[in-house]
């Protein structure tokens, strides 16, 4: 299975990105594919960045959970989440709330989904979190809990804001992480921050990058085997 996340922030020189996304995304081809500041903004386009990219890339699952109000410079108030395409069903889904730190402006959100593939579901989990390295630790040792708690794991996928993943004891017993080769996936400040982390059960064949100016964020695509 091969899996694409991109940071598609906003819609910020959106004319002038959305060519290069595509042929990116068109030349992956990849079975599911994990948006990150997806935006609804009515005064530019009735519709997310995911439906106009969807228009031609033509994935039949599309699933979108702009839930987040935020305030921006040139627009009052703007709606902001996350989004996947999928080429398999998506069979069931949840938006969770994560608690909001209070030196974090911003509501953090998970998007949790089922897909069936060659009858058998896998889950994945679509994430965003703080800009804050402290506070995306917090954001993933929350989420790792909740899903202990409901004794299930899940393939986590999106934008950490966690330069190289480095709180390994919160995931390292269960979990493997993108980080076998080292990339930069946040080329304004050489960092890499996104990243693919799976059950150890399941294997992450390779890793690439895409070329610059998609966005402030390299997109990630991961070859994986899931057992």
């Amino acid at each position: 299975m091969k899996l694409t996340s991109l940071n598609l922030n906003g819609h910020n020189h959106w004319a002038k990105r959305e060519p290069g996304i595509l042929q990116y995304l068109k030349s992956e081809d990849a079975d599911i594919i994990f948006f990150q500041e997806v935006v609804y903004l009515p005064e530019i386009s009735p519709y997310t960045q995911t439906t106009l990219l969807n228009k031609h890339l033509k994935y039949p699952f599309e699933q979108s959970v702009i839930s987040r109000l935020q305030v921006g410079i040139h627009h009052p108030v703007y709606r902001e989440g996350l989004s996947v395409l999928s080429k398999f069903p998506i069979t069931k889904s949840e938006t969770l709330v994560l608690k909001q730190d209070p030196n974090d402006h911003l509501q953090r959100i998970v998007q949790l989904f089922d897909i069936v593939q060659h009858g058998y579901t896998v889950k994945f989990a679509n994430i965003h979190f703080a800009q804050n390295p402290e506070h995306a630790y917090d954001n993933l040792a929350e989420l790792l809990q909740i899903l202990k708690s409901r004794k299930e794991k899940r393939i986590i996928v999106g934008d950490f804001n966690m330069p190289d993943l480095k709180h390994t004891p919160l995931w390292q017993h269960d979990y493997r992480a993108s980080t076998s080769e080292y990339y930069i996936s946040f080329p304004t400040n050489n960092d890499r921050i996104d990243f693919v982390l799976m059950p150890k059960s399941d294997t992450i064949v390779d890793v690439s990058l895409s070329p610059d100016g998609m966005s402030d964020h390299r997109a990630l695509t991961a070859n994986i085997r899931v057992k």
